[in-house]
């Protein structure tokens, strides 16, 4: 009888995991993708206090620039805007010419005339740049030799690509995730016949000569000193069959910190890649629970702190395919509740946003975890359930989990590592793999510098043919100025300075 009971037990137990498992795929397949609950009940989620300390100082004001308001279509949305400065082509569609003649030979007047606006387009141009370079010579000396300029410097030198078409295919992969077989095609559609391997070796060879500049952007951001770091899984060609590599990204947790986005490549996951990445580090790293951030931390108490994110937390119980006593629901109202707080906390300076976080997010985060306490104690939750995985999560790194709390540079979550390594799964769901460790590489470095072109609202097309085209003639000590921070600057430089006055000769009269 013992033996039975024993067995019913365990088969309960296994029919209630696989009854969740059941629950976890239909909801893969038939429930909705987004993480963001709107059904939960209205008690979960009660009025919430927004008032702050009369003597915190207000956010700083934001300046509007003027602009003109354009009319909105009937259903109250724009549909339709474009550039005041866009090139416009005129099409006249006139009455032919027998028609504006009257049958006594009067000719019409022209009254007027109807202007209609459409949007259109016209194929890109590839063109060849013939670059000519005169040969000077001496007929009297021949023996002096010829005089001719140097071939202009590029990124790749003797390629037979311009650098405005190594921009060009940089941008078309990593910004709009187009692989280079498809490029390959729209190529022959315009009889262009270019291989592959040339365009591979091409992004490779772009990619290595960049990797000096992305090194500097990563010095930088890590001095910052506060970091969102994740990964992501990558496949790369390998004999036999692809095999699993590791693309890192770091971004710059803080406001004043650089807009950097930076993508490291690994052949593994292993903890020695972010420990090498980090070895220079001190501050904050937020990060999911990845082992190496953990041991960071224990070995490095005083000069690096490990902020757990709330993200990871929350998606563990917002996975949960059942709500067991209300419990699940509960637990996603408290922690909306301090991502609410924290919308608002953001909004003003440090003192007030740590005054925020101890007033309000604290009783929030205490209640949280003594209630969770309460549900492991109380012996009803399975302990290799689901729940019981999710509330254990939240318990093992509690520390980690308050410790944004008392640090007002810290985040509660790691979503600005997460947003940007979108952008790489994206373009992997298009171009599939990388061919070697020095393609990976070449990819992370690329990648870098368009995305944080993109976050920062630069055209990654106008700047990466700036930067391959003078990024070979430029001296290491000046390799700051090509930052695409500092390349923005100096743009926005150039197109307020005033047009400089004409010189004039000496002999010129007053009036001119």
């Amino acid at each position: 009888n013992a033996q039975a009971e024993q067995r019913a037990l365990q088969s309960e137990a296994k029919i209630a995991s696989l009854q969740r498992q059941l629950l976890w795929l239909q909801r893969q397949i038939f429930g909705q993708k987004s993480e963001r609950l709107s059904d939960l009940p209205g008690e979960v989620l009660p009025g919430l206090d927004w008032s702050v300390p009369s003597e915190a100082p207000p956010p700083p004001p934001v300046a509007i620039p003027p602009h003109t308001r354009q009319s909105a279509s009937k259903n109250g949305s724009q549909t339709l805007d474009w550039p005041a400065d866009l090139p416009r082509v005129e099409v006249l569609v006139d009455v032919p010419e027998a028609e504006r003649t009257l049958p006594d030979g009067t000719k019409l007047v022209r009254i007027g005339e109807d202007r209609s606006l459409k949007l259109a387009f016209r194929p890109q141009e590839y063109y060849l740049k013939e670059i000519v370079r005169p040969r000077y010579a001496d007929p009297r000396q021949p023996r002096l030799g010829v005089v001719q300029e140097l071939m202009p410097p590029t990124l790749v030198p003797g390629s037979k690509f311009d650098d405005s078409f190594m921009a060009h295919i940089v941008v078309q992969k990593f910004v709009y995730h187009l692989p280079l077989y498809r490029l390959v095609e729209h190529f022959g559609s315009r009889e262009l016949r270019i291989s592959l391997q040339t365009l591979s070796q091409l992004v490779m060879s772009c990619g290595q000569r960049v990797i000096p500049l992305v090194k500097l952007m990563n010095q930088r951001l890590l001095h910052s000193g506060c970091l969102c770091t994740d990964d992501t899984p990558l496949k790369m060609q390998s004999a036999g069959r692809c095999r699993e590599v590791r693309v890192w990204v770091y971004v710059g947790a803080l406001p004043q910190a650089p807009p950097y986005h930076v993508y490291r490549f690994s052949p593994d996951r292993s903890h020695r890649h972010p420990q090498a990445h980090l070895a220079d580090f001190e501050g904050v790293i937020h990060a999911d629970a990845f082992g190496a951030y953990v041991t960071m931390a224990e070995a490095s108490p005083t000069t690096v702190t490990w902020g757990a994110c709330w993200s990871h937390g929350r998606r563990k119980f917002e996975e949960l395919p059942g709500n067991e006593d209300g419990l699940r629901d509960w637990v996603l109202g408290q922690i909306r509740k301090l991502f609410l707080y924290e919308r608002l906390a953001w909004k003003h300076g440090a003192e007030t946003r740590l005054w925020l976080r101890q007033e309000r997010e604290l009783p929030v985060v205490d209640a949280l975890y003594e209630r969770l306490r309460a549900a492991v104690a109380s012996g009803q939750i399975l302990p290799r359930s689901s729940l019981a995985g999710a509330i254990g999560y939240l318990q093992r790194y509690e520390k980690h989990f308050r410790a944004y709390l008392s640090d007002a540079r810290m985040r509660m979550d790691n979503n600005p590592a997460e947003r940007a390594l979108r952008k790489l799964c994206i373009g992997r769901k298009n171009w599939l793999f990388v061919g070697s460790e020095t393609a990976g590489e070449s990819m992370a470095a690329l990648l870098s510098l368009t995305q944080t072109c993109r976050a920062m609202g630069i055209n990654p097309q106008s700047y990466l043919e700036d930067l391959f085209r003078h990024l070979q003639d430029s001296p290491a000590k000046d390799l700051a100025q090509w930052l695409p921070d500092a390349w923005q600057a100096r743009q926005s430089t150039s197109a307020t300075a005033p047009e400089p006055l004409p010189v004039l000769p000496d002999d010129a009269p007053p009036s001119a």
